[in-house]
């Protein structure tokens, strides 16, 4: 049985539905990340969990105990938040120690449990002074080791990197799964940066307009996307689209536009038969452009397309290439390589194998992905996807 169950939950805010029905379940030792772009209801759904927004319909229960109607103190869970929620009054020790005092806990618990969360954190030699001393990593680390000396049921987080620069939202990534490794509880993460989703979550929500569009590990969400949505939020670079015709020519079924001409393997013929004559959404993931001659796999005119460079911009794995299509309408799109492509190329055109057995195909009017359907792990909401 799950430790952590979300029902159908709605949340309205008079006439707008900001969580539109939505259901998941938390395991113990697992971190769901919700992420989507702002205004997607993810935070209300953390909110909502807290017991900080009430519930407009549904249920949430922790094992087997309703707790719907249950006040937020009595929920027994804790916190980080966006803006660390930390006292500017008090010491590092007498905030870590906060939430242990407000319920009463024994000084002797205490005196033992917030040095040892000051000295996981690295925070240790701050125990006497006040937040306004500390940077803002140091300050995000006195609110996590505020959480960790906590016995909670849930762990919530709410965007806690947000206010972080990059090189700090890394470190604190590894305090954060260092935390959810420690208490072994069932954790959830809000965020709207997919690449700290794909980075903490053992399971991903892809939210939008209120509604779970996808559940999923990682790779299922990045190579079996179920509509273009989540296909386009999931990826750095983003995967690049195109409107494309699909024509047959005999047995063999042609994805075709004006810059464009590649042949679908035979493993999506079937699924895409149904599709043939019409308009459809093409997309290719910027890495399964390749350069000819250093192509994984045969290279002939039905599987390579032509490009005009643009930028070039170095990686510490090789090159992130700007192109624009060949057409009259011409199309920008991104190609990354896994080596340095030299600055001689800017301005000029260049061939690029496509791997088209990682194509993904969406129908034009609802997104939905004509080449994979939904599979996830957790229970998902009925209206999703």
């Amino acid at each position: 049985m799950s430790a952590i169950a979300a029902q159908h939950l709605v949340k309205r805010f008079k006439e707008k539905v900001a969580v539109d029905d939505i259901s998941f379940e938390v395991p113990e030792g697992h971190m769901l990340v919700l992420v989507g772009p702002s205004g997607c209801g993810k935070t209300t759904t953390l909110r909502m969990l807290a017991g900080l927004e009430p519930v407009s319909s549904g249920a949430i229960r922790f094992g087997e105990r309703d707790m719907t109607e249950i006040r937020p103190r009595d929920r027994n869970l804790a916190m980080v938040f966006q803006d660390y929620a930390i006292f500017p009054h008090m010491t590092v020790y007498e905030n870590i120690a906060y939430g242990l005092r407000s319920r009463h806990a024994p000084g002797a618990l205490i005196k033992q449990r917030v040095p040892d969360a000051a000295r996981l954190f690295h925070i240790d030699p701050f125990l006497k002074r006040k937040p306004r001393q500390l940077s803002g990593g140091e300050r995000q680390r006195v609110a996590l080791a505020r959480a960790l000396v906590r016995d909670a049921t849930l762990y919530l987080y709410d965007e806690p990197l947000a206010n972080l620069d990059a090189q700090l939202r890394l470190e604190a990534r590894e305090d954060i799964l260092l935390l959810h490794r420690q208490k072994g509880m069932p954790s959830i993460y809000v965020t709207h940066d997919q690449s700290e989703a794909m980075a903490l979550g053992d399971t991903i929500a892809v939210m939008r307009d209120g509604q779970i569009q996808q559940m999923g590990s990682g790779q299922d969400l990045y190579e079996r996307p179920i509509n273009e949505f989540v296909a386009f939020f999931i990826g750095t670079p983003s995967i690049n689209l195109f409107d494309v015709d699909l024509v047959a020519d005999g047995e063999d079924i042609w994805a075709r536009n004006a810059g464009m001409d590649l042949l679908l393997p035979a493993e999506l013929r079937e699924k895409v038969a149904s599709y043939v004559g019409k308009q459809v959404r093409l997309g290719i993931r910027p890495e399964d452009y390749h350069v000819p001659k250093k192509a994984p796999f045969p290279v002939g005119e039905e599987n390579t397309v032509q490009g005009y460079v643009n930028v070039i911009e170095p990686t510490s794995v090789g090159s992130t290439v700007y192109c624009t299509s060949l057409e009259e309408e011409a199309k920008d799109f991104t190609v990354t390589f896994k080596l340095r492509l030299p600055a001689s190329y800017i301005g000029k055109e260049i061939p690029l194998a496509i791997n088209t057995r990682k194509l993904h195909l969406f129908d034009k009017e609802t997104g939905a992905s004509l080449i994979h359907s939904v599979k996830v792990p957790i229970a998902l909401s009925e209206k999703a996807g």
